[in-house]
């Protein structure tokens, strides 16, 4: 299915339809043939009676849709749609949810709805390979650098090339639990939970931590941050870590010199769809640093009459 190379109106012309959709699905899904996801059987029929092919098992006769399993599980939406929400967001760029829903011409919601699905299904991409190499690990800030207190931490983690340069890069937004709350720096807990999550064990950071940040690292933390603050005019710390594994998804496909888009599809095409409520339910966030003053407006007056004095 060569279609890194489409432009975005030859590829909504070849998956123009359902049909054209699920046929490549079944590929991503099935490269070496259909196997039963309950028994493994590779016997089938085939059941056209619906919208979307339906599978039954030889052997055990489960059926299974072309969409089981993937982000688009339970999904109304036309696949079409969802193949142009994969081909927009593998693009260098990315595209905002607002952008989204006027090109695929649904309701923001589901725009936001698909996007975020997607991004998922990038996460678990990103999750799936580990640093196996020594690396330079730097801290960061995400937010205005006006307003210090209010500032995401997070942290960049590379490994560099002969020449000194990054060839792939982990960016990750520390617990809560892993800051300092009054003047918003990683504890060293913090970089300790990094390396267990993202790093094998016989591997270990080279940056001093209280050190400037690695000329190298430097221009990708700076890029993350004006590309959240230009294509989304901002991110939440709720959903931050979201879009910046989707940044780094694009940014290490760009390093190793790959398109984005087939590896994107592959990640939506066996990973399972996440649901709305589990997108929104609450997750631990550093607390707002206005929560204190009472509202954000006196939050802000304290800045103003700070900068007055």
């Amino acid at each position: 299915m060569p279609v890194g190379a489409d432009t975005y109106e030859q590829f909504c012309q070849r998956f123009s339809s359902d049909a054209a959709c699920a046929h490549a699905l079944f590929a991503l899904r099935w490269p070496e043939g259909f196997h039963c996801p309950a028994c493994r059987c590779s016997s089938y029929s085939l059941i056209r009676t619906r919208r979307l092919p339906l599978y039954q098992c030889a052997s055990c006769r489960r059926q299974t849709s072309i969409i089981t399993g993937t982000i688009m599980e339970g999904s109304r939406t036309p696949l079409p749609r969802w193949f142009q929400a994969m081909f927009l967001l593998s693009q260098s760029g990315g595209i905002s949810a607002l952008r989204l829903s006027d090109v695929l011409k649904v309701t923001y919601k589901t725009a936001w709805h698909i996007a975020q699905k997607i991004r998922f299904a990038l996460q678990s991409a990103e999750a799936s390979v580990i640093i196996d190499a020594d690396y330079k690990l730097d801290a960061f800030y995400y937010g205005s650098p006006i307003y210090q207190d209010a500032q995401q931490p997070l942290l960049i983690g590379a490994t560099l090339n002969e020449q000194e340069q990054p060839d792939r890069v982990v960016l990750h937004q520390p617990d809560p639990a892993h800051v300092d709350r009054v003047n918003r720096r990683v504890l060293a807990s913090g970089y300790h939970a990094f390396a267990r999550k993202h790093t094998e064990p016989h591997v270990h950071p080279t940056s001093d931590r209280y050190a400037k940040m690695h000329k190298a690292l430097f221009p990708i933390a700076k890029s993350a941050c004006a590309w959240l603050n230009d294509t989304f005019n901002g991110i939440g710390a709720k959903h931050l870590q979201a879009y910046l594994d989707e940044f780094a998804f694009r940014l290490n496909k760009h390093f190793q010199s790959a398109s984005a888009l087939l590896p994107l599809l592959h990640w939506c095409s066996v990973t399972r769809a996440i649901q709305y409520d589990e997108l929104t339910r609450p997750k631990p966030v550093l607390v707002v640093p206005w929560i204190y003053f009472g509202s954000k407006a006196r939050w802000k007056g304290r800045h103003m009459s700070s900068w007055g004095a």
